[in-house]
């Protein structure tokens, strides 16, 4: 495996560390595995040995904030 790659790759437990200290709440391995289950962010690895790419959970992460925000913000202007 290129090791580049392999900097980028995370655990599934240092995934939800990750992503609790970027979101600012407590995100559990159940989350990550749901984002991984339904195709959110890519899988890498096999036999156990499930691994998350940063930069894949940081751009789902800022879409999905991104997005709600903009939302929220519509919804304000309609009232």
């Amino acid at each position: 495996m290129d090791t580049v790659l392999t900097k980028k790759l995370l655990t599934l437990k240092e995934a939800c560390d990750w992503a609790s200290s970027f979101l600012g709440r407590n995100i559990s391995e159940s989350n990550i595995s749901y984002l991984m289950q339904y195709g959110k962010i890519k899988k890498y690895g096999e036999n156990g040995g499930t691994q998350i790419n940063v930069f894949d959970l940081k751009n789902y992460y800022q879409s999905f904030s991104g997005k709600r925000e903009i939302e929220w913000k519509k919804s304000l202007a309609m009232i």
